[in-house]
């Protein structure tokens, strides 16, 4: 690719981080796909935990590769539509880039639509066994609950309804997360179909969706929701509604909110370090 002669450091930056993905006309908030996320290398858990004894219950660690003990953590919660075809290994790259940038990541696998036992509500059963059980093994130090997609999803409900003042989380976020599940499962789509599915396994009624949704929740004080404009799977309608804090990232699609070298993962880097600084 033949850049133009006159380029600013800003521009040069912003090659940088785009050129594997972008053509020469495109902008620095180009999607990115579900393939290029998992083309992506990535760093081999240090340890990994098993909080129950299904196949999918387990929690993978990641430590900050400096002084981990100070360290803040991120609890990271991955989508895939809770289908079981769309696993943790998906989120290695975002797991290793978490680590690489300063924090100890504990990413959380769950019962999924198509397993064994995964009927909903086992997927928010599990989350929630999860960050119980990894709480005693963290080192007093912030911690971030984030997840995205259907995790985002699964990280609001998790960390609802209880007093935030009781509790050692000091954000969750929820990335490009669904919070509504009654229009959702209105909207066509194959992630959309895949929300109906898993409800039916559990109501009959559209009404109830309503207690799988976040929106009706008392969702955790410090709850952020980071949405591109972009994104064609969940709708920034997901975002209205409820009263949390949300930042929009113009022109970010789906997958660039785990893609590394995206604009959207440095924002989301930013926002963590501003949410677990003491």
């Amino acid at each position: 690719m033949k850049l133009p002669v006159k380029l600013s450091v800003f521009s040069l930056f912003i090659f940088s981080l785009v050129s594997s993905n972008a053509s020469a006309n495109s902008s620095p908030l180009k999607q990115v796909s579900f393939q290029s996320v998992l083309e992506l290398p990535s760093e081999a858990p240090e340890t990994s935990y098993r909080y129950g004894s299904q196949p999918s219950q387990y929690i993978e660690y990641w430590s900050a590769p400096v002084q981990p003990d100070s360290a803040a953590n991120v609890i990271f919660i991955h989508g895939g539509c809770w289908l079981k075809e769309y696993d943790i290994s998906h989120t290695y790259p975002a797991s290793s880039a978490l680590k690489n940038a300063g924090f100890n990541v504990w990413s959380v696998e769950y019962r999924r639509l198509g397993e064994q036992g995964g009927d909903w509500p086992a997927s928010l059963n599990d989350v929630k066994t999860a960050i119980e059980y990894i709480q005693p093994k963290l080192n007093d130090q912030p911690v971030a609950v984030m997840g995205h997609s259907a995790g985002g999803h699964l990280a609001l409900l998790a960390t609802s309804n209880v007093p935030s003042s009781s509790d050692n989380i000091d954000t969750v976020i929820g990335l490009a997360a669904i919070t509504d599940m009654v229009s959702y499962t209105q909207i066509e789509g194959s992630c959309n179909r895949a929300a109906s599915a898993l409800m039916e396994t559990a109501y009959t009624d559209k009404n109830d969706y309503e207690k799988a949704s976040a929106k009706p929740q008392r969702l955790h004080d410090n709850t952020w929701l980071m949405q591109g404009t972009a994104d064609a799977i969940v709708p920034m309608s997901q975002t209205r509604g409820l009263n949390v804090h949300r930042q929009t990232i113009d022109g970010a699609g789906h997958f660039d909110l785990i893609h590394p070298h995206s604009l959207a993962w440095k924002a989301i880097i930013q926002r963590l370090n501003k949410e677990l600084t003491p």
